[in-house]
């Protein structure tokens, strides 16, 4: 009779068991659908040009809505598959495909310079929350950077950053997203001496990452996802070969590697997306003293020639009026390097070809010429920053009209070019110092603290010897600085410490695809005053918080420092 009991029991204890395994797995699997939102292509309703709006303001509302440990997007390419959603139904049947428990979707109207903007977010249980904004096609970016901070507040139930900010910060500090950026100012302390006085932090924090060393010195670095796979690889040019990298726990992992012609000196490799078809990867080169660009893709581990043969020099750039990247090219002339005149480049196929000029001031070219937009996304408030011969940073307005030029100098490339100074058919000119065209370091125009005002990103080399000796260009140390347009000129908004090396690119990017934007600055080490040590390559990245930038904080005002 006990015994009978005893397996009661044990079959009632059992049962009870396994209901509280089944509940615990079913909360976890509801609480796994709380974390994830979907956002859906968008229709655009208007001229065929604003057609690329269906997959940029998904992505742009992707990854404004990202919540680090609470609110993570659904891939684009699952999204993708399913297409634009039109009517309640085809949301509910996309969100239960999809398994998430917010589903946002909506539609874009533009009829001339006016828009019309209607978000719909969807919740596991179908009620239906719109946002609907009218505006100007040109405001059309800091309006959805509105609505994605709503949605974030009112449905995500996201605390307001501006406000947590103002609210845990005593005494009112500027803006630092990384320990390493100077901004006149201790992040770990309330009290400082003087606000005038930089405090430079510690190395003992994990503030700033630092790959192995690579034992050859390189000429140029950039990241981007090379096969589609919404994961990005480092792409890193010797003198004489391109490497693709994975970045993962602070080491940089060769997937690739591609041997070029001997007589090829690299100047710049650039990755051009595409969401639709496949990334090309783009290397130019000048053999010869002529332009010889090379296209590859790149698929399962391996590098795949497309054209080893373009006779232009390629880049990638942000052009106007969306400041989406686009290939743009230009032609050799001599004597000289470049013909006048940038163009975007079309590729049919294996092929090549240049269309449409573009508007640039005298003196510009493919590699030394950023865009910036106006604040706000106001098109008269876009400015064009031009790297001069002198190496200082031009600004011209939209209009070609010429407004400030630096004191600093910028870039430091070591990477030169012999501009060839004889007419053609008369030979080499034995007796001028012939004239070097030193390959320019990227800018980059960026909104960080998300306050519609945008910065320029650019390298300043440091070193007294060079200001005496134009030739010398082994820097020792190196800066990033942060510029933005006060009215008259380019003010400092904040910097990096002091990098020991020579700086070869940098690019902010999630280098290693955990969620989070890192500034990412690839070094030569620096050879020592005689220049006989050899250079080697190694990757710094600068996690950003960027939960710590607080539109409304005043900007560091410049300085300019005895070098």
């Amino acid at each position: 009779m006990l015994t009978i009991k005893m397996r009661n029991l044990l079959s009632i204890a059992a049962s009870i068991f396994f209901g509280i395994l089944l509940l615990l797995n079913a909360t976890h699997a509801s609480a796994q659908q709380g974390n994830t939102y979907g956002v859906m292509p968008f229709s655009v309703n208007g001229p065929a040009g604003y057609k690329y709006l269906e997959k940029a303001i998904p992505e742009m509302l992707s990854s404004r809505l990202y919540w680090k440990d609470h609110f993570n997007p659904i891939a684009q390419e699952q999204t993708a598959k399913l297409g634009a959603v039109s009517g309640e139904s085809n949301a509910a049947n996309a969100q239960k495909t999809l398994k998430t428990a917010y589903l946002i979707y909506g539609t874009v109207n533009i009829i001339g310079e006016d828009a019309s903007l209607d978000v719909k977010i969807r919740d596991s249980k179908g009620n239906i929350v719109s946002k609907n904004r009218e505006t100007k096609v040109a405001q059309l970016i800091p309006v959805l950077k509105t609505v994605a901070d709503s949605i974030s507040t009112d449905i995500f139930k996201r605390p307001s950053q501006t406000n947590t900010v103002r609210e845990t910060t005593t005494p009112a500090k500027v803006n630092q997203m990384n320990s390493e950026i100077v901004v006149n100012q201790d992040s770990s302390k309330d009290v400082y001496l003087n606000p005038q006085f930089r405090y430079t932090g510690s190395d003992t924090d994990s503030s700033r990452q630092r790959s192995q060393t690579l034992n050859f010195s390189s000429v140029d670095m950039t990241i981007g996802d090379l096969d589609n796979d919404n994961k990005n690889e480092v792409l890193i040019l010797s003198a004489t070969r391109l490497y693709i990298f994975n970045y993962e726990k602070e080491q940089l992992k060769q997937m690739a590697e591609y041997k070029f012609p001997v007589n090829c000196q690299l100047l710049r490799v650039s990755v051009l997306p595409s969401s639709a078809g496949t990334p090309k990867i783009i290397v130019s080169t000048l053999d010869q003293k002529k332009p010889r660009s090379f296209i590859f893709t790149y698929k399962g581990g391996a590098l795949a020639e497309v054209n080893n043969r373009v006779p232009y020099f390629l880049n990638v750039m942000n052009l106007p009026p969306d400041y989406a990247p686009y290939l743009v090219g230009q032609s050799y002339v001599t004597p000289g390097l470049f013909r006048m005149g940038v163009y975007e480049a079309i590729i049919n196929g294996t092929e090549v070809s240049l269309n449409k000029k573009l508007d640039l001031p005298e003196g510009a070219n493919l590699f030394n010429t950023t865009f910036m937009p106006g604040s706000n996304g106001v098109p008269a408030e876009s400015k064009v920053v031009m790297l001069s011969s002198r190496e200082r940073l031009v600004v011209f307005n939209n209009s070609g009209g010429r407004l400030s030029e630096t004191d600093e100098r910028f870039s430091g490339s070591a990477n030169g070019v012999e501009v060839s100074t004889s007419m053609p058919g008369l030979g080499d000119d034995q007796v001028t110092i012939p004239n070097t065209f030193f390959m320019p370091l990227r800018m980059y125009a960026v909104d960080l603290d998300a306050d519609g005002r945008y910065e320029l990103l650019a390298n300043r080399p440091i070193s007294t010897a060079s200001e005496l000796f134009e030739r010398y260009r082994f820097f020792p140390q190196s800066e990033i600085q942060a510029l933005y347009w006060d009215g008259t000129g380019l003010n400092l908004q904040w910097k990096t410490r002091r990098i020991k090396g020579s700086t070869v690119a940098f690019q902010i990017a999630d280098v290693n695809n955990d969620g989070s934007t890192s500034l990412v600055v690839c070094i030569n080490t620096h050879p020592g005053a005689l220049g006989a040590a050899k250079r080697k390559t190694i990757l710094l990245v600068y996690p950003l918080d960027l939960t710590k930038t607080d539109p409304n904080t005043a900007a560091d005002p410049s300085e300019k420092e005895e070098q």
